[in-house]
């Protein structure tokens, strides 16, 4: 069930339709939202933060592709051998544990891979070891090829609906920032399929090079029925602030590859917060905490659980010193989140914020919820067209 809590009174309340008079609440809880979210898409600057929420609905058939915590320690552990895996805890002294539901009152190891290859770093660096630092290199690469799971090809509805609704506004605006601590290529492969330009700090010359300058970059339309440059709509900017599969090392540069040697990437352990002001995370991190001290700034966190501290404590600051923020966070584990930031931004909605908004609610849920502020131009549906020609020819004998 969708939920969402707002100033006006600081309870969950529900969006899906119940009962008759139940029906009438959700959908007046809807409207209330909408309009929320429209103030949001029309606010002067636009800032989007995603996590792993918004690829937990990439299937194929009925296997979810992304992975979790959860599934990279599997993955591990299979991968690493189940006797060898479970001397390795022992080793690098991994006891943490939750409560096994399947079993009241006994605990099982808890699934963290990025506790346990903190745990592998901090006893690497007191007793180095050939076996630790083995399965240190290989689990990464391991996260490396699961997170590599978007293909040329793949059709990713939700996440172009998405870019259609938060980065297609007016060219007299600025353009949306979309940040993500994910690694996989979600976002430019719907950009690529809703027909979006990305400004992500590469090079548009080969091999694709990085740098944070590309990031002021723009694109204008020119010809000579024009008589000053206009500006392209459907252009956003993407900052993937841990890094992404297809960046690739090489000595102080990082470029662009299809299958990286030296993969670019802040892997899931507590140097977090140190690695992420390191080039060429830093450039991406200082346009993080830059936007969000903006005045009329609107800020989306979809999909983003507040664990990393590195970005959920200048959010934090942000609410308290800038009066002009408004945020809406959306994750379905909101209702009971124990995180100390979820706590913090639900008690400020009890209290009257009214700046804040939040939603219990999946990625693929709240999507079709966003108001969409412009219509479909000229150019989306003469592409269209020609694609429902060539999907005619293709399906005739």
């Amino acid at each position: 069930m969708q939920l969402f809590s707002t100033s006006t009174g600081g309870k969950w309340v529900p969006l899906v339709e119940g009962a008759t008079e139940e029906a009438k609440q959700a959908e007046r809880n809807q409207d209330t939202l909408k309009k929320s979210l429209l103030e949001s898409l029309r606010a002067e600057n636009l800032v989007v933060l995603t996590g792993l929420g918004t690829s937990l609905c990439v299937m194929q058939g009925s296997t979810r592709l992304a992975p979790t915590m959860a599934d990279l320690w599997d993955a591990a552990r299979t991968a690493t051998g189940t006797s060898e895996f479970d001397a390795l805890l022992g080793t690098v002294r991994y006891t943490a544990t939750d409560p096994d539901p399947a079993s009241p009152g006994q605990n099982k190891v808890r699934k963290d891979i990025e506790l346990l290859l903190s745990h592998c770093q901090l006893a690497q660096a007191f007793s180095p070891a050939a076996h630790i630092l083995k399965f240190i290199h290989d689990t990464e690469q391991l996260i490396v090829r699961k997170c590599a799971f978007v293909k040329d090809g793949f059709t990713l509805g939700t996440h172009e609906t998405f870019l259609r609704r938060v980065a297609r506004r007016s060219t007299r605006s600025a353009r949306t920032r979309l940040f993500t601590t994910n690694y996989d290529l979600c976002f430019e492969q719907a950009a690529s399929g809703a027909g979006f330009i990305v400004l992500d700090g590469f090079s548009h010359t080969l091999p694709q090079r990085f740098n944070s300058t590309y990031f002021a970059f723009d694109f204008v339309r020119r010809d000579d029925t024009l008589s000053t440059p206009d500006f392209l709509p459907n252009v956003f900017q993407l900052y993937k602030l841990h890094g992404s599969v297809d960046w690739d090392r090489r000595e102080d540069d990082v470029f662009r590859m299809t299958q990286p040697t030296n993969p670019v990437l802040i892997y899931p352990r507590d140097s977090k917060f140190e690695l992420s002001y390191e080039p060429p995370y830093l450039e991406m991190m200082g346009r993080f905490l830059s936007s969000l001290r903006q005045p009329k700034t609107a800020l989306l966190v979809i999909g983003f659980g507040f664990n990393d501290k590195h970005l959920a404590q200048p959010i934090l600051s942000a609410i308290r010193s800038n009066v002009g923020l408004r945020i809406t966070v959306v994750d379905p584990a909101l209702p009971t989140s124990k995180t100390d930031a979820i706590t913090r931004l639900t008690e400020l909605v009890r209290h009257g914020d009214a700046r804040i908004t939040l939603v219990a609610s999946k990625f693929e849920e709240f999507v079709p919820l966003l108001p969409d502020l412009i219509a479909v131009s000229e150019e989306e549906q003469h592409e269209a067209r020609f694609a429902r020609r060539a999907q005619r020819a293709d399906e005739q004998p």
